[in-house]
């Protein structure tokens, strides 16, 4: 329930109920003030009848302000609450990620509009990042931003690193907003990568996927994947579907090694949780490695580019749910179908690890409360539910929401699209302490497993070149932090 604060700009102010005058009783002598404060009965009967009206409006004025801030409530993830303020104001938009948003039109219909219908008081400025529009420059022209949309696992290396973390908890208590309708998951990677802190809520994201080629699978007579397949059962499948027919090479499984090692199903991480280092030469990740390498061990299986799935020699591929749309475009005679990404048999139903864009408020803004509204608004289940419409994948783990992904796509007709929300996302790697440098180690991981797959190498000396790669990163990291 929102608080009117007495005397703030458009808040209600409730007449104290006056003293009422001293009436004096007894026999005992007057005194020299009694003539201040003696009554008489008409002079008492009209000042209790002026009493009585105060009470009275003091009463409405309370009920009614009841009624303004119980009225706004969040039940089975209606509306939100709105910003208290209704005049006009600016908020800067910053779209730090997610290259559809350079395109006005883009942003415009997945966001833009539904601020401007909601809030017509609210006039919105969208800048994307770009040269010359990056976050340094932007602070050093003064554009700090009311809310930027960045990547979820970007807290510290982007909103932290430049200065506009802001808890948004008080926030989101004024706004009612029930956290519990977000995957708890994705709240869990804005923390650990916040300092322990929710400097901002998951809006847009994707999972991933395993696209199949039923014409590849028709062909050498090999039964269609499913849901909930194991990585050993895709492994089997991958060997059987890798060969030469007619000239043709037909590959049976890929994927971007990058993806498999960054969103990694078993919450192996590439910094040590207390100390400024790298952890990769480890036993988890020497058997998570060989794990992802006996698919390009496959004969005739290398590392190859996942996006050329839709040239139709792919039996297999796991990657983001984005290419329901990408892939039948670049060929419309692709006859494919998705099934959710293999899981280990150890641990059923958890896939690979989340990659969403969240919403932060940042600490400079002027206008939070708004802000707050805004990204409220967007998280309501009305947007929400249009955006799982057109095919994005919404945060929430309301079975309506999720229900309707990709129902105005006619092209997505009759596929298996729900696989998407099949596998419960794997939980991020653990929290690191405050204060700790962070640095990508993904992509050092990365150029080390490709390299090992051209040379040879064994696995214990590639994932030391990748711890000496990340020391390298973290030393630098640190230096320039140094300087500043």
């Amino acid at each position: 329930m929102s608080q009117q604060r007495n005397g703030s700009k458009g808040g209600r102010r409730v007449m104290m109920n006056p003293s009422p005058p001293i009436v004096r009783t007894g026999a005992h002598p007057p005194t020299r003030g009694d003539k201040f404060n003696r009554m008489t009965e008409g002079e008492l009967s009209r000042w209790r009848r002026r009493n009585e009206l105060i009470k009275r409006i003091a009463t409405l004025a309370l009920l009614g302000a009841l009624a303004t801030g119980c009225g706004n409530g969040n039940k089975n993830g209606a509306e939100p609450g709105a910003a208290a303020q209704t005049e006009p104001v600016t908020l800067l938009f910053y779209t730090a990620q997610n290259g559809n948003y350079a395109k006005e039109e883009n942003f415009e219909s997945d966001i833009g509009q539904f601020i401007k219908a909601k809030f017509p008081h609210i006039k919105l400025e969208h800048i994307h990042t770009a040269k010359g529009s990056e976050y340094q420059d932007l602070i050093g022209a003064g554009k700090i931003p009311d809310i930027v949309l960045d990547s979820s696992s970007n807290v510290t290396s982007a909103i932290i690193r430049n200065g506009l973390q802001h808890d948004m908890t008080a926030l989101l208590q004024k706004q009612k907003f029930d956290l519990n309708r977000i995957d708890p998951a994705l709240l869990q990677v804005v923390r650990n990568y916040g300092d322990g802190k929710l400097n901002g809520l998951p809006f847009l994201g994707s999972n991933y996927l395993m696209f199949y080629n039923k014409d590849v699978f028709d062909k050498f007579g090999v039964p269609y994947p499913r849901d909930g397949m194991t990585w050993d059962e895709t492994y089997e499948l991958a060997k059987k579907l890798t060969r030469t027919d007619g000239g043709v090479q037909y590959n049976g499984f890929q994927a971007d090694p990058g993806l498999l090692l960054k969103y990694n199903p078993r919450s192996l991480g590439f910094l040590d949780a207390k100390e400024d280092k790298p952890e990769v030469a480890t036993e988890a990740w020497k058997q998570y490695v060989a794990h992802v390498k006996r698919f390009y061990d496959i004969p005739n299986n290398p590392v190859s580019n996942v996006d050329n799935f839709p040239k139709g020699q792919y039996a297999l591929a796991v990657h983001v749910a984005e290419k329901v749309i990408g892939w039948p475009q670049a060929n419309p005679n692709l006859n494919w179908d998705v099934v959710a990404a293999p899981v280990f048999k150890d641990a059923p139903g958890v896939g690979l690890q989340s990659n969403f864009y969240s919403l932060f408020v940042t600490g400079q803004s002027k206008h939070k409360d708004e802000a707050a509204a805004v990204i409220a608004h967007l998280l309501s289940d009305e947007v929400q539910t249009q955006l799982s419409k057109k095919g994005l994948i919404t945060p929430l783990v309301g079975k309506d929401v999720q229900k309707a992904f990709g129902d105005n796509m006619p092209e997505l007709k009759g596929k298996n699209v729900q696989a998407v929300y099949a596998n419960k996302y794997a939980p991020p790697p653990p929290a690191r302490a405050n204060g700790l440098t962070f640095v990508d180690g993904s992509s050092k991981m990365r150029a080390a497993f490709v390299d090992m797959m051209k040379t040879n190498e064994d696995i214990n000396t590639v994932l030391r070149k990748a711890e000496d790669a990340i020391k390298q990163d973290i030393a630098a990291a640190k230096a320039l932090q140094t300087n500043k």
